[in-house]
């Protein structure tokens, strides 16, 4: 059986522009169905899975992925009339009724014959008659609950908002889910730690990060109580409350002003972010990001209470936030926790497929720890083509061996900041060592130069580490659950590691850790065995290859041009060390 799975919808944000061609840039993602991306499942298995933006470049697009769609389609050596089902992460027409008073709307964008129209203005009116809409949260569920391997447990599903839910708990078994709880919309963590980000005057259902990022550098004292008289925990009925006045999430589409107004009632006037770090906004983040953990862990731990499961799948946006996954991990009833690496609405791409391959009697594939590198790669030949037709830059082949390896770990050892670009590209928004920017953890200024020479990025936002799993008890706390595996959860830094990992240590001495072994990257792991031959230690800075604005990348040519454009010591690049402008 052959599955493509599909997120996104075609026509939701441009339907936004069009209708407010002057809206505010920080709002311009306030819409339903971004992160367009594609997976295909061949019998079972994951073969591969990639998003829209990796293509065109248009960040968070939720087009249809037509480019996703073909790459999906000839990694697997599949045609699109042998595709069975086309399963779609999103299943409106269920609740046709709740939009009675908006229809225009829902036709136009919410209802599955815009995705079968979009498919059949791309070629492709088999597929557009296969299509199987898949209800946004049990999409995001399955897309944890398969790969973890676990074969039964508790999955917790948190975003913005499905179709008319912001939050469902499952229990599941052999791949069957069965809700145990939901919670509407008005009740959202998502919308109200999105509605904090743009308070703060950062981008709505983008910059969410940034604010976690912040979060350390405040005290949380000084705003608890605002966010304690807005939200509490229903122990009773296991739900999360949140206690919006009547009104004050109207106007979705011009920031929530009133939402925000709340906020800034209670609170002060934001400034206008700068990339330096101010105090209230510092207290903000802080208070909101400790709502945000305090509630979740309750949640979860009602949960895991109420069904005596100790196996836990996470996945939604909401799970992107690593300081959260980490209190989480930390609960006593955890035993085993698997955290989705495309936990965004991408991920509700292969979370349809599985969806409905569950729901046609097979067995999803799964072996070992989940493969997050399920994107394009490139040939030695496809990067010779892109380095002879640049001129203005010196480079030289080594080839994919240990030389090239060693060559890599010496610059990093002399602190040289270095680009690697190697094999299947990852899929989900974090680079875990194949589109990645590498360098010693220790280094001279390290977050400095890096944040101003190579990502013109904010000062306060920290630098994740890559760490073998050789090294990782003996630098960091960490239970060594799998989120830890895809840089989705934090871990605290051994006080007797903190000279040694200076440039990833975060104001509270975390750190967002990916652990690397052999059995899942077997080339970065022996890249980090090579770098503590040198340095004492398998660890580095590991950092997304782009600047800011700019989609992890994904082609050799984009590489090398990049690479040309900002101050990177070397390119690492499919056997080629790229080395800048000829003497």
């Amino acid at each position: 059986m052959i599955v493509l799975g599909l997120s996104g919808l075609p026509n939701s944000q441009r339907r936004l522009h069009e209708t407010r061609p002057d809206i505010d840039p920080l709002d311009a993602r306030i819409c339903q169905g971004l992160d367009s991306a594609a997976a295909i499942l061949v019998d079972g298995r994951l073969v591969a899975a990639a998003s829209q933006e990796r293509f065109d470049g248009d960040k968070g697009t939720g087009s249809l992925p037509r480019d996703a769609i073909a790459y999906c389609l000839a990694e697997a050596g599949v045609r699109a009339e042998d595709v069975d089902v086309v399963a779609h992460g999103f299943d409106y027409d269920r609740h046709r009724r709740a939009f009675a008073l908006s229809r225009e709307y829902f036709d136009g964008v919410l209802s599955s014959q815009t995705v079968r129209d979009a498919l059949t203005d791309a070629g492709w009116p088999v597929l557009a008659e296969r299509l199987a809409p898949v209800e946004h949260h049990r999409a995001h569920a399955l897309s944890a609950v398969v790969p973890s391997g676990f074969s039964r447990g508790l999955a917790v599903v948190s975003d913005g908002m499905g179709e008319v839910d912001s939050l469902t708990v499952y229990r599941f078994s052999d791949g069957r889910l069965e809700k145990l709880h939901s919670q509407p919309i008005a009740a959202s963590l998502g919308i109200l730690y999105s509605i904090g980000t743009r308070f703060l005057g950062f981008q709505f259902n983008n910059d969410e990060y940034k604010v976690m990022g912040l979060a350390p550098y405040g005290d949380p004292e000084r705003f608890r109580e605002v966010f304690r008289k807005l939200t509490r925990f229903d122990a009773e009925r296991g739900s999360v409350v949140i206690d919006w006045p009547t009104g004050a999430l109207a106007d979705a589409e011009d920031g929530y002003p009133h939402a925000r107004a709340l906020f800034e009632e209670q609170t002060f006037t934001p400034s206008k972010p700068d990339g330096s770090i101010q105090r209230d906004e510092a207290d903000f983040a802080a208070a909101m990001q400790e709502c945000l953990t305090e509630l979740l862990v309750a949640l979860v731990g009602h949960w895991l209470a109420e069904t005596g499961e100790t196996s836990l799948c996470l996945a939604g946006g909401t799970f992107l936030n690593c300081k959260s996954n980490q209190s989480i991990a930390d609960l006593p009833g955890v035993e085993r926790m698997f955290v989705q690496p495309a936990s965004g609405d991408d991920g509700s791409a292969p979370g349809a497929a599985w969806a409905a391959a569950v729901e046609a009697g097979e067995r999803p594939a799964v072996t070992g720890p989940f493969d997050p590198y399920l994107g394009p790669q490139y040939s030695r030949e496809d990067v010779l083509a892109v380095l002879e037709a640049r001129p203005d830059l010196r480079w030289r082949e080594i080839g994919m061996g240990q030389e090239y390896l060693a060559a890599a770990a010496e610059d990093i050892a002399a602190d040289r900041i270095v680009a690697v670009f190697h094999g299947r590209m990852e899929f989900g928004p974090r680079a875990l060592g194949n589109r990645s920017i590498l360098a010693r953890p220790d280094g001279d200024r390290i977050k400095d130069r890096i944040n101003g020479a190579v990502k013109f990025r904010e000062a306060f936002r920290p630098f994740a580490p890559a760490v073998h799993v050789d090294d990782r008890d003996r630098l960091f706390v960490t239970r060594g659950f799998d989120p830890d595996l895809y840089m989705l959860c934090t871990a605290q830094v051994r006080p007797e590691a903190r000279g040694a990992l200076s440039g990833i240590v975060h104001e509270d001495d975390s750190a967002r850790i990916q652990t690397v072994t052999p059995e899942l990257n077997p080339t970065f792991a022996s890249l980090l065995d090579e770098v503590r031959a040198r340095t004492g230690t398998g660890c580095v800075v590991n950092t997304s290859f782009n600047v800011k604005g700019q989609p992890l990348i994904m082609d050799p040519a984009t590489a090398v041009d990049t690479f040309s454009r900002i101050a990177l010591d070397r390119l690492y690049i499919e056997g080629f060390v790229v080395e800048g402008t000829p003497s």
